[in-house]
């Protein structure tokens, strides 16, 4: 409910109509209701812009009877006595007609006109679960792909998920011009009401207050609008226990949850919460690793007890959470959000569906990051390089033998380093073409290698993996260094075992 001018967003499933073209006097009802409360509210606020020839008198907040809320429906004669005439109800179904009409085959359908006037329906086209897990289906399928830089876009553009994505801005913005702009309630459906209902109102109501875009008040919106009004996240996400049914499935809530990633991009400083904040959203929707997102309805869960038995994603995604915080969030930003809708303005959420931060293709084959089928696995190239000691002390560890201390490759001095000793070596390389600085001959002839080539020989890192380095630098793993504390222990421990083993089997053969 608007708290300004009153106008308010309800929502529900479709009506049963059927072939027959069945009326229901309650749904009827209940909706000129709907209007009729906010065009009281429409006029206790703005009264005093009002005339004097007023046959009534609302300064004090009145409502309208039923016989002029009826009169002013019907525009029948009493229509002119008062003094502002209530905005037509909005009723948008996120279906198209053609979907609509066929729904009826199973009881469904949509609004007639001539049984609820003074409302327009509005139908936006927007694709069901089908389309939907297809389109998903298709962008997983280019992101796991070799990718072309020549055809990305065009491939991209085929798997039509950034088309779905600016249809559901475009609903959410038309629910935010009618209550926002034109002051008139909206009535929004679907076939069901759980799937692009949800979003669609999630998504308005994000736009319209400030309050959901706080890290507190989006949990209350995905608590409100998508837990306890019983989206089938167990059916959509395929972690129920009678969930096999593989038509049931639809990234729904991933994709409202792109939308949002989009309002953050155009909108940086509304939001409080960061980009990781979504992703780590995204992951443990279909972990399991919390209650939150289990079962369909709030009666199942309620039924299992999956509060008392589990606990809630908000725990870890809290407002006190700092790894989640948006810096440049300001709360005097825009009240209401209008974004840019078109597909030209959205971009692929790069941090959810590509292994890295953008498309890019290596330099040549040999640092291919996808295996070559039927080539030994020494010949493949290393997916996450191995961590190599501190320059500085590089030179010294090559004589000593005191083992060395890893070092992730994404450090950034790293990189600095190698190019000055990568162009090292190739004056030194040039200097004695006869000569490979590699050879054992012309090791063993000028008595020491190049600082270049012990630089390259100790971290064990080919030319033409050069690419992959600088891959490596520029990535952003977030809680990755946590994890990599934990498991250099074992890591070391394993490296131990190994050599054990193969002095073992030296000795035997031996």
């Amino acid at each position: 409910r608007h708290q300004s001018n009153g106008a308010v967003i309800s929502r529900c499933g479709q009506p049963e109509v059927s072939w027959w073209g069945w009326r229901n006097a309650d749904d009827e009802h209940l909706v000129q209701s709907v209007a009729k409360a906010c065009a009281s509210d429409s006029r206790s606020n703005s009264n005093k812009l009002m005339n004097g020839n007023c046959s009534r008198d609302f300064s004090n907040g009145g409502d309208l009877s039923d016989v002029e809320f009826d009169s002013s429906i019907s525009n029948a004669s009493g229509a002119e006595s008062l003094a502002i005439q209530p905005q037509k109800l909005l009723i948008l179904d996120a279906r198209s007609y053609a979907a609509a009409v066929a729904n009826r085959a199973k009881g469904g359908g949509c609004e007639c006109p001539e049984y609820y006037p003074n409302c327009e329906v509005v139908f936006m086209g927007m694709a069901n679960i089908h389309s939907i897990r297809k389109s998903f289906q298709s962008l997983r399928l280019l992101c796991t792909q070799m990718p072309d830089p020549g055809n990305w876009l065009s491939a991209l553009e085929s798997t039509k998920w950034l088309q779905h994505l600016s249809v559901l801005l475009k609903s959410a913005l038309l629910v935010v011009h009618a209550v926002d702009r034109d002051q008139r309630p909206v009535l929004v459906h679907c076939s069901d009401g759980w799937d692009r209902t949800p979003q669609i109102v999630a998504l308005a109501k994000l736009l319209l207050d400030p309050y959901y875009r706080t890290t507190e008040g989006f949990q209350v919106l995905v608590e409100t609008e998508w837990l306890d009004f019983g989206h089938k996240f167990a059916d959509r996400c395929g972690h129920g226990e009678n969930s096999d049914d593989l038509n049931e499935r639809c990234p729904v809530f991933l994709q409202w949850l792109d939308c949002v990633h989009q309002l953050q991009r155009q909108f940086p400083c509304s939001f409080e919460f960061n980009e990781a904040f979504l992703v780590k959203l995204v992951q443990h929707t279909y972990s399991c690793l919390f209650g939150t997102f289990l079962c369909n309805n709030a009666k199942e869960r309620g039924e299992k007890h999956t509060q008392e038995r589990t606990c809630s994603v908000w725990s870890l995604l809290r407002a006190a959470n700092k790894a989640f915080r948006n810096l440049l969030y300001s709360s005097q930003s825009e009240s209401v959000l209008y974004p840019v809708c078109h597909v030209r303005n959205l971009m692929l959420w790069s941090a959810v569906y590509l292994p890295c931060s953008s498309p890019s293709t290596p330099a040549d084959d040999t640092c291919a990051p996808y295996p070559v089928p039927g080539s030994s696995p020494e010949d493949q190239p290393l997916g996450r390089l191995p961590k190599t000691r501190s320059f500085d002390n590089l030179t010294t560890a090559c004589d000593s033998s005191v083992p060395t201390t890893n070092r992730r490759s994404s450090d950034p001095s790293l990189n600095e380093k190698w190019q000055e000793h990568r162009r090292s070596l190739e004056l030194s390389s040039l200097g004695n073409p006869g000569d490979d600085p590699f050879d054992g001959d012309s090791l063993s002839k000028q008595g020491r290698a190049p600082v270049g080539a012990e630089l390259s020989v100790a971290a064990g890192v080919a030319e033409g993996q050069m690419e992959n380095i600088l891959q490596e630098a520029t990535k952003d793993d977030v809680g990755l260094e946590e994890h990599l504390r934990g498991s250099l222990e074992t890591v070391g421990k394993g490296d131990e075992i190994a050599l054990d083993k193969e002095k073992r089997t030296e000795n035997l053969h031996g």
